[in-house]
């Protein structure tokens, strides 16, 4: 493989991975279940005021 075969490669995988990448970041963060132990702190701190 030569240089050029390898910057099409890259050039050709790096937007499906950032997507993928982002799309589960997505998926973590607004799950029923994670966003309920995210938003546990929020609730807690309006309780002590």
């Amino acid at each position: 493989m030569n240089d050029a075969d390898l910057l099409l490669i890259y050039k050709s995988l790096r937007l499906p991975v950032l997507v993928i990448a982002i799309a589960y970041i997505t998926y973590y963060v607004y799950k029923k279940r994670t966003k309920e132990e995210m938003e546990k702190p929020k609730y807690r701190m309006l309780e002590e005021d």
